[in-house]
């Protein structure tokens, strides 16, 4: 018995070698093997290999390991095509969508009637407002330590509306941004003002919410403040005046941008995420400011003194930020910035200049602030 397995296991595996071979190379009809057929099936694995650089950026934790090991090796994305195929499509489609780092409002819209009566039901018996969205999406029930209407934010429409108008539907990449759309519409205490949300993710291209045909933005990050909280923040880190933190933002968010160009990405991160660029207008409008004696610590910080000789120098005012491209040959994608300063008692002018690296969707400072002597007058 033992030798008649043997020999079906042996004529076995002859038949799936046999098969491999016939996969692998296929035959015309006189017997001759088709090249051209093995090339195209090696060209169609080296397309399914794919650079998976961009995963990260995108938040993509839901895939699992086996999944992004597949990835990550190309060898194995060819010899395991069923294991990574999602991951390798959703990742092509990261590199072809278009980049979001946009500013504005936050707000919940039901996307039909029942959901709107769920959520005025569970106000009335919280006994909040029926405007009050944090009150009852972040409800902790003590008994069951559970949330109970945690639910209706899940399937809620969250518009970010900018300057406003209803500019993008938001899709949260995971719990973490759906928390973080929760935060956004609390109400400041002690204040009216409005609390602005910064969403950093991926426009997917496709439309249609409750509120119209909206663009929908995959969201991979989420952070929001009221204009006095990031004012606090500011003068906290770099003991700028309030004027300074006032000039710089009305140069940046004068006109609210909708945060899907390189150069309205690159604003927005100085906006909200640069802080040298305060430090530096209020250094150039005390009286004797600029950067001759400035400095960047370990962590890239500005740190600015003041020489006697820029103390005898009239103030000097943000005049304009212009953004260009930068003409380097690089396969990034850099933003080159010129913060314009001038007298307010001559027509002197000085220059500074960084530059951001808007190649994925979370920029970076590629070039600290430094001065700055433009080849020809800046217009």
């Amino acid at each position: 018995m033992s030798e008649q397995m043997e020999q079906n296991i042996v004529a076995e595996s002859i038949v799936a070698e046999n098969t491999v071979s016939a996969g692998s190379l296929s035959e015309t009809p006189n017997g001759s093997t088709d090249e051209s057929s093995n090339e195209s099936h090696q060209d169609s694995l080296m397309e399914s290999s794919v650079d998976n650089s961009d995963l990260n950026d995108a938040g993509m934790n839901d895939i699992d390991s086996n999944a992004m090991a597949a990835i990550s090796d190309p060898s194995v994305a060819q010899l395991e095509p069923n294991a990574d195929l999602n991951a390798v499509e959703v990742d092509v489609e990261v590199e072809s969508e278009t980049l979001i780092y946009a500013v504005g409002v936050l707000k919940p819209v039901f996307p039909n009637q029942g959901l709107e009566h769920a959520f005025n039901s569970a106000a009335r018996e919280l006994v909040v407002s029926e405007y009050d969205y944090y009150s009852v999406f972040s409800y902790l029930d003590k008994k069951t330590n559970t949330y109970p209407y945690f639910y209706i934010a899940e399937q809620t429409d969250w518009l970010l509306r900018i300057n406003n108008e209803d500019c993008y539907a938001l899709v949260p990449r995971s719990k973490t941004e759906l928390l973080g759309f929760i935060d956004a519409v609390k109400s400041p205490e002690d204040s009216l003002q409005e609390v602005y949300t910064t969403a950093i993710g991926l426009l997917d291209g496709s439309t249609g919410t409750a509120s119209g045909m909206l663009p929908k933005v995959l969201c991979n990050h989420v952070y929001s403040q009221t204009l006095d909280e990031l004012h606090s923040k500011l003068q906290q880190q770099t003991g700028a005046a309030t004027s300074a933190i006032q000039d710089v933002l009305e140069q940046l968010e004068f006109s609210p941008n909708h945060g899907n160009t390189d150069f309205a990405r690159a604003k927005n991160y100085l906006a909200f995420r640069y802080p040298d660029i305060y430090l530096m207008t209020h250094s150039m409008q005390s009286a004797g400011g600029g950067a001759s004696g400035s400095t960047h610590g370990t962590n890239g910080s500005l740190s600015i003194n003041n020489s006697s000789d820029a103390a005898s120098e009239s103030p000097y005012f943000l005049e304009t930020i212009t953004p260009t491209y930068s003409d380097l040959m690089s396969p990034q994608t850099i933003v080159d910035i010129v913060l314009t300063y001038k007298s307010k008692s001559s027509k002197q002018e000085k220059y500074y200049h960084c530059s951001i690296d808007v190649t994925r969707q979370f920029p970076f400072v590629n070039t600290p602030l430094c001065v700055f002597m433009p080849v020809e007058p800046m217009k």
